[in-house]
Formats: structure tokens, C-alpha cells, sequence
């Protein structure tokens, strides 16, 4: 699944090519992407707004319309949204289509087709309830050390399965969470109280830094994602223990172990993390 950076590089790329453009008309091919209202309605309600801007929180990506309108847009694990020129050739796993102004196409591909969109007009009290219970993201000013060190010492989860929880912090993800271990040398499995102030104190920084260098790199690509260009990430060439299970430390040159972590599977040197 894409996640903070992944997603934030999407929004820098799609601002370009949308601000200013009218939808000119909507077709939804899998009408179980769209999770609000009806798909009839999403499709002749888009119809004649103009692209104001595109906003992110988390993982999600809000496409800001005139009037106060919204779309709010959710890649999850293989999605795209490609602007084409018109003309061009549909992309593979076209999902949904739109006809814009100056001759271009939004396109929402998705190969597994889990990703999703919802139409909110402006006063529209309906709620997606992912987007609307985030926790703080890394790099923000509410993402502080006072706040990191509160919900890690209250939480008898595994760290991992911690610094997942949207809820706890938005838009980190499986690499990243790996990679902020790893950089923090704490073991995923580790049960968060147990860590102590100055490890705390680590784990922050260093998901700060991981995400940092997701976001300088454009994303992590190493199947599916890519840019309203088309544009993959190469923060994948970066990475210390993430999708390596097998290989070398490259700090120690210990072999890389995977292990389950709330049912997802977490990468970590045993030597360098404790």
C-alpha cells in the first residue's frame, strides 16, 4: 500500500495537471470503488466542478473542487491516478475515467481494485471512518516527543503493531515502520511500554528520518506504485531491512530475519535491534 510519502509525491505530481481543469463528464467502471453516494450520483455530480487543489492526510488524497466540494480518494494497495493527455492510449486496470478541460484524462487504475472514492458536497455530514479518526503525522508539529512518549508507554502492544495504528500515527506503513526500527535499533516484537525514554526518544527520530527520505526519493516502488506521470519512487534502493529478509545487515552483515507482527511480515536484523 502506498503510504506517506508514496502518497504525498501523487499529490505533488497530480497539482499540476488538475488545478484550474473542469471535469467535463465521470465514468465509473467498478462501481465498488465508489463509497459515497451512488455511483449515478457520484458520476453526474463530479460533472461541471473545476479542481481548486489536491490536499493529503495520511494516506488519503482529497481533490479539492470549487463550491466546497470534495472528493476524497483512497489508493490503498495498487492504485493510481494518471493524468493522460486525451487521445492517449487507457492504461492497464482502468477503474474510472475523467474527462477534463485542456484536453486531458484523469485516469484511476487500480490492479486489485481495493482502492476507493467518495463525493462529499459541501455541508455533506457523511464520514469515511479511517479518514476521520487520524492520529498526528510524522514531521508535523503535533507529531511531538511529549505525545510519542505518552502513547508508546501506555500501549502493551508490539511496538510495531503501535507506530501502525492510524489512529496513533498517520500514514506510516509496513517499510516505513520497518526502516524507523531498524534505523532506532529496537526490535519490531518488542512490547511498546517496555522501551525505555531514550529508545522512545530514538523511535521518533528516526521515523521522522525514514520518512524524510522516502519523501526525497519519491516514494518506494517496487511493483505497482507511481506518479500522476507514471513516474516511479527510488527510495527502494535506500533501504536497510525492508522487503531484504535473508541478506546482510548492513551494519553488522548479520543475516536479515522476517517475523509476523500482527499479522504482518516485519524484517529485522537480531543483532543490531534489541
Amino acid at each position: 500500500m502506498p503510504e506517506l510519502p508514496e502518497v504525498e509525491q501523487v499529490r505533488q505530481s497530480l497539482v499540476p495537471h488538475l488545478r484550474g481543469r473542469k471535469i467535463l463528464s465521470a465514468a465509473v467502471y467498478r462501481p465498488r470503488m465508489i463509497l459515497h453516494p451512488s455511483v449515478e450520483e457520484f458520476e453526474r455530480l463530479v460533472a461541471g466542478h473545476v479542481f481548486q487543489d489536491v490536499e493529503r492526510k495520511g494516506k488519503y488524497l482529497t481533490l479539492v473542487l470549487d463550491q466546497g466540494d470534495r472528493i476524497l480518494a483512497h489508493l490503498r494497495m495498487t492504485g493510481a491516478l494518471l493524468v493522460k493527455k486525451d487521445g492517449e492510449e487507457e492504461p492497464p486496470f482502468a477503474r474510472m475515467r475523467f474527462n477534463l478541460s485542456g484536453g486531458a484524462t484523469l485516469w484511476f487504475t487500480d490492479i486489485r481494485v481495493f482502492g476507493t472514492m467518495a463525493y462529499l458536497a459541501k455541508g455533506d455530514p457523511w464520514q469515511d471512518k479511517g479518514f476521520a479518526s487520524f492520529g498526528p503525522e510524522p514531521l508535523s508539529e503535533e507529531f511531538t516527543d511529549a505525545y510519542f512518549q505518552d502513547i508508546v508507554r501506555k500501549s502493551h502492544r508490539p511496538i510495531k503493531s503501535l507506530i501502525l495504528d492510524q489512529r496513533r500515527i498517520a500514514g506510516l506503513g509496513n517499510i516505513y515502520a520497518d526502516e524507523g526500527l531498524a534505523l532506532a535499533g529496537i526490535r519490531p516484537t518488542r512490547p511498546a511500554y517496555r522501551l525505555t525514554v531514550a529508545e522512545r526518544k530514538r523511535l521518533r527520530q528516526a521515523i521522522n528520518e525514514v520518512i524524510a527520505q522516502g519523501l526525497a526519493h519519491h516514494g518506494t516502488t517496487f511493483r505497482n506504485y507511481q506518479d500522476a506521470n507514471g513516474q516511479m519512487g527510488n527510495n527502494q534502493e535506500y533501504l536497510r531491512v525492508y522487503h531484504r529478509k535473508g541478506l546482510p545487515c548492513l551494519d553488522c552483515g548479520t543475516t536479515l530475519v522476517q517475523v509476523k507482527v500482527g499479522g504482518r511480515g516485519s524484517v529485522y536484523c537480531p543483532k543490531c535491534q534489541k
